[in-house]
C-alpha cells in the first residue's frame, strides 16, 4: 500500500468523507460513506479543432460525452493494462504533457462525483491491479495529491473479497479491461505469492474480436468500438445453440453477418492463462484447505458477465475436485464498495501507519 499524505488528524466521523475508488482502463466507479454510487468512463478529449470546440463549447469532455463524440475529439485513455500512462517519477515524464492532463482531468472528475463538501477531510482507498508495481502505485498516489487528504492504494481482487467479507479460503478472478487480477484469501493481507496480474483481460478480448470482424467483413468499415459494444452485449464462451447476427453497412445499406464464432473465439481467447494461473493457486494452497478454496471461486469484474463463464472455469478446474464458481452480484461497484468499506473499517491509527509507509 502507498500513500498521497504524510499526516492523518483524527477528526469526528461526521466530518470525514470516506471514499472508494476503482480506477479502471475501461470505466472507473467511485463509492462514497454518503451513499454515493457513480461511474464514468475512463477517457478524456480535446476538440480537434474550432469547429469541434463550437460543437462541444469545452475544452477537455471527459467520459461517455468523450465517447459520444469521438469523432470531434482527441482521446486518451489515461490507464493502460491497468497502469496510468503517467508517472512523475518515469524518466523523461513531462508534467506538461496531454497523458499527465488526462490523468489529472479524469482524477479530478472523480473526485467531484464523490461530492466533497467545504472542510471535510477526504480519505480514499484506491484499487489497483494485484501485482502492479511500487513505482504503478505511487503514480496512483501522486495522481490524487491535492484532491484527497490520505490516500491508500490496494489490490483490486482484495478489495472485491474485501467487500464481500470473504477473508479466508477464498480465490477472486477480477477481469477487467486493462487487466485479468487473481487473488486468493487466507485469513491475512495477501501477498505478492497470492496474486497474479495477466495483460490478457477485457482490451484483449476487444482487439482480437475486431481483428476477426475485420477478417470476416472486409466490405464494411469495423471500428474498435464497434466490435466492443458487440462484445458487450453478446459476450459468451463454450457451446451455445443462439446465433448472433449483426447488421453492417455495406455500400450504404445494412448486411446481416452472423459473428457467433468469432466473438467466440475471441472471448476464450483469455481462458488458457487465466485458468493455468488459477491452478497455480489452487494447487500451491495448503492442502488441507484446497477443498475449501475451491468451494469459493468468485469471479468479478465487467467480464464475468461473459455467458457460460463460470461454469467453463468451473469445468476446466474439477481435475483437482468438485468446484463452485459464481459471479458477484454487481460487478460495476464490487471493487469501489470494498474500498469503501476498507477505508471505513480502517482506525485513525492505521491510517497514521500507512500514511508513513
Amino acid at each position: 500500500m502507498s500513500t498521497a499524505d504524510s499526516s492523518v488528524s483524527a477528526m469526528p466521523s461526521g466530518e470525514v468523507l470516506y471514499i472508494g475508488i476503482d480506477l479502471g482502463t475501461s470505466q472507473s466507479a467511485v463509492a462514497t460513506s454518503t451513499g454515493i454510487q457513480r461511474t464514468v468512463a475512463s477517457v478524456v478529449g480535446w476538440p480537434k479543432d474550432l469547429i469541434s470546440y463550437k460543437l462541444l463549447k469545452k475544452k477537455v469532455v471527459i467520459g461517455e460525452e468523450c465517447l459520444k463524440n469521438r469523432m470531434a475529439v482527441d482521446m486518451i485513455w489515461p490507464q493502460e493494462q491497468g497502469v496510468l500512462r503517467y508517472r512523475p517519477s518515469a524518466p523523461g515524464a513531462d508534467a506538461g504533457s496531454r497523458e499527465a492532463e488526462a490523468v489529472r482531468h479524469l482524477t479530478s472528475y472523480i473526485i467531484e462525483l464523490a461530492e466533497p463538501q467545504p472542510g471535510q477531510e477526504i480519505r480514499a482507498v484506491i484499487g489497483a491491479p494485484a501485482r502492479s508495481t511500487a513505482e504503478d502505485r505511487q503514480a496512483v498516489s501522486d495522481a490524487v495529491d491535492g484532491l484527497v487528504d490520505h490516500a491508500i492504494v490496494a489490490s483490486e481482487p482484495f478489495l472485491v473479497a474485501y467487500g464481500l467479507e470473504l477473508f479466508n479460503n477464498a480465490l477472486i478472478i477480477d477481469i477487467g479491461a486493462g487487466t485479468l487480477d487473481l487473488c486468493r484469501m487466507h485469513g491475512t493481507i495477501p501477498a505478492d505469492e497470492d496474486q497474479r496480474t495477466l495483460a490478457k483481460a477485457g482490451n484483449y478480448i476487444d482487439n482480437r474480436f475486431h481483428m476477426l470482424l475485420q477478417e470476416k467483413i472486409k466490405d464494411s468499415p469495423i471500428t474498435l468500438e464497434m466490435a466492443r459494444r458487440i462484445k458487450e452485449q453478446y459476450a459468451f464462451v463454450s457451446s451455445q445453440k443462439e446465433v448472433i447476427t449483426i447488421d453492417f453497412q455495406v455500400n450504404g445499406r445494412p448486411k446481416a453477418y452472423d459473428v457467433t464464432e468469432s466473438l467466440r473465439e475471441a472471448c476464450e481467447s483469455i481462458l488458457p492463462e487465466m485458468i493455468l494461473h488459477a491452478r497455480e493457486l489452487i494447487v500451491t494452497y495448503d492442502s488441507e484447505f484446497q477443498h475449501e478454496l475451491r468451494q469459493n471461486i468468485v469471479l468479478a469484474g465487467g467480464g464475468s458477465q461473459i455467458r457460460g463463464l463460470a461454469e467453463e472455469v468451473r469445468s476446466n478446474l474439477t481435475e483437482f475436485g468438485s468446484c463452485r464458481v459464481t459471479a458477484v452480484d454487481d460487478p460495476v461497484f464490487a471493487g469501489a464498495t470494498g474500498a469503501l468499506k476498507l477505508a471505513q473499517d480502517m482506525p485513525d491509527s492505521e491510517w497514521q501507519r500507512a500514511s508513513q509507509a
